[in-house]
C-alpha cells in the first residue's frame, strides 16, 4: 500500500507502508502525523489507522534516549548554513548528459536522411530538441535518483526527507530544468539562464528548480575511473555533433564570413559525408 504524509506542510510521497511502519518504530512519525492512502475520504492522523497500531505500540514500549545539545562552537559555527550546492559537478553532469543525448538526437537525424542544413537553422527544431531528453530524464530521477551524467558524478536527487521523487514530482522538477535551467539547451538564452541559475543558486544554497520541489541533491566522493569515463563521454559526444553538424555549420559560417574559407580549407576535419 502507498501512504502520503504532510511534512513541513507539504505533501510527501507515496511511500510503501512498510516504510512508514519503520520510521514510526524509529520514532521519526508521530501518532498526530497526517496521512492518506487510496481509500481513505481524507486525511487522518497516524494514530487513528489501525493499519499502524502495532508499530505505534512498539514505539511507545521502546526506551527512549536523547543526545545532549550541540557543543555551542559547532551549532554557531553551522547555524545559518547553507547546503553546499556542489555547482561544478552539476554543471559538467548536466552538459555531459545534454551533449551525449543531443550527439545521438543529430546521429539519428543523419541516419533518417533528414536534411540537417535546414534543421541547424529552423528554431522549430531545435527549441523543442530537448523535450525527449528531460521525460527520460524526469523518469531516471524518479526510478533511480540519478542520471548518466549525475552518476558519472557521484550525484544524487531525492526529497529533503531522503525519499526518492515521485514521478509527478520528477516531472516538474525536470520542466523548471528545462525552462530557467537551460532555457531549451538554445544558444544565448541557454547562457543567460545558466548565469542566473548560478546566481540564484549561490543565494539560495540549491538550484530554483530543487527549492521549489523541496528537493536535495547528494554528492559521494569523486571516483578517477568515473572521471575518466565522463571526460572521454563528453568529448566523444561533442566530437559526434561535429561530425555531423560541422559540415553544414561550416557552409553557413563561409557564407556570412567569406574570408574564412581560406581557414576552413586548410583545417583537418572529420565529417560524415554530406547526404544530398
Amino acid at each position: 500500500m502507498e501512504i502520503w504524509l504532510i511534512i513541513n506542510g507539504k505533501r510527501s510521497g507515496p511511500y510503501p507502508d512498510y516504510e512508514i511502519r519503520s520510521r514510526i518504530e524509529h520514532g521519526e512519525i508521530t501518532s498526530e502525523e497526517i496521512v492518506w492512502h487510496e481509500g481513505l475520504p481524507e486525511w487522518t492522523p497516524v494514530g487513528e489507522l489501525e493499519l499502524f497500531r502495532n508499530s505505534l505500540e512498539q514505539q511507545q514500549k521502546a526506551p527512549t534516549s536523547v543526545p545532549p545539545p550541540l557543543p555551542k562552537a559547532y551549532a554557531e559555527a553551522t547555524a545559518g548554513a547553507k547546503p553546499k550546492a556542489h555547482l561544478a559537478r552539476r554543471f559538467w553532469a548536466r552538459w555531459t548528459d545534454l551533449t551525449l543525448y543531443s550527439a545521438l538526437w543529430w546521429l539519428g537525424m543523419y541516419l533518417g536522411g533528414r536534411d540537417i542544413g535546414s534543421a541547424i537553422a529552423n528554431l522549430w527544431v531545435l527549441i523543442p530538441m530537448f523535450l525527449p531528453w528531460f521525460a527520460v530524464e524526469a523518469w531516471l530521477i524518479h526510478r533511480f535518483g540519478t542520471t548518466p551524467g549525475k552518476w558519472l558524478m557521484g550525484l544524487k536527487v531525492s526529497n529533503e526527507d531522503g525519499s526518492a521523487l515521485a514521478l509527478k514530482e520528477s516531472v516538474w522538477r525536470a520542466l523548471r530544468v528545462m525552462i530557467t535551467g537551460i532555457g531549451f539547451g538554445w544558444g544565448l538564452l541557454a547562457i543567460l539562464c545558466q548565469t542566473m541559475s548560478w546566481f540564484t543558486t549561490r543565494r539560495l544554497g540549491k538550484p530554483i528548480w530543487d527549492y521549489m520541489g523541496n528537493h536535495k541533491v547528494e554528492a559521494a566522493p569523486l571516483k578517477p575511473f568515473r572521471t575518466v569515463v565522463l571526460i572521454i563521454v563528453f568529448i566523444g559526444a561533442a566530437q559526434l555533433q561535429m561530425a555531423v553538424r560541422g559540415p553544414h555549420e561550416e557552409k553557413i559560417m563561409v557564407e556570412q564570413f567569406p574570408q574564412y574559407q581560406e581557414f576552413f580549407e586548410r583545417s583537418e576535419k572529420w565529417y560524415f559525408p554530406v547526404r544530398k
